[in-house]
């Protein structure tokens, strides 16, 4: 007599799982650990990042102040070139002896040196126009009292000596200089300014600016002209009101 015994097909673990649920929940643990480690490394690398590169707007990178503008005390001078049989000044010399003066006495500088050539083959004409020079320094109303005369030695300068008018003032400049491109323009991953932005700008406004002083702080105020307040206060009472047409105001 055989005895037959009943066995399940799909037999049921312990645990009450089959082995599909048992793949499932591994593989889901796989997934979550693989986005735990994700995140840890992009919470790395975002701190490496922090930390050995620079956040943009960090650094200072304004133009004002990689090419800043520098006012100090400098000289000023014109040269003149004179062959060695001049005996009076050109109309062009003389044009540059009243530009000197216009800029000397806006400049506000006390005195005005004319430093002639000593040793050279142009002393003796030098030594012609030097009173040619200084009347027309008076004309452009320059006082004697403000005119200097010194010299130079020159004997090594052949036939170029010239005679130099010189003044001190204050001068506007950008200390850095101009034209460096040592920075590769198509590669900025911090998009930074390049070295040379704004160079070009900083050096023309300090050429142009009439009184460097300006720069240092605000001139004071000046006092009120009251016949002029009056002149326009009267010419608006005239004409301003016919033409802006307040009403209730007489035209």
């Amino acid at each position: 007599m055989s005895i037959v015994k009943n066995r399940a097909l799909n037999p049921r673990p312990l645990d009450g799982m089959t082995g599909a649920d048992k793949s499932a929940k591994k593989t889901a643990g796989n997934a979550f650990k693989v986005s735990l480690l994700m995140a840890a490394m992009l919470v790395g690398g975002c701190s490496s990042y922090n930390k050995d590169h620079v956040t943009v707007g960090s650094v200072p990178s304004d133009y004002r102040t990689k090419h800043p503008i520098v006012v100090s005390d400098n000289e000023v001078y014109e040269d003149l070139a004179l062959s060695a049989n001049t005996r009076k000044l050109s109309l062009r010399d003389r044009n540059v002896v009243r530009d000197f003066a216009f800029r000397f006495k806006r400049s506000g500088a006390r005195s005005v040196r004319i430093v002639i050539p000593i040793g050279s083959r142009n002393e003796r004409a030098a030594r012609r126009v030097q009173p040619q020079i200084s009347a027309e320094l008076r004309l452009a109303g320059i006082r004697q009292s403000q005119i200097a005369t010194t010299g130079y030695q020159a004997s090594a300068h052949g036939d170029a000596a010239s005679v130099r008018l010189v003044y001190s003032a204050m001068t506007a400049a950008v200390a850095s200089e101009c034209g460096v491109w040592n920075d590769d323009l198509a590669r900025s991953p911090e998009n930074r300014n390049y070295h040379n932005f704004g160079c070009a700008t900083q050096n023309n406004l300090a050429s142009m600016i009439a009184n460097p002083a300006d720069l240092l702080g605000p001139r004071g105020e000046s006092e009120i002209d009251a016949t002029r307040r009056d002149k326009v206060i009267s010419d608006w009472r005239e004409d301003g009101t016919s033409k802006i047409n307040l009403p209730g105001l007489d035209k």
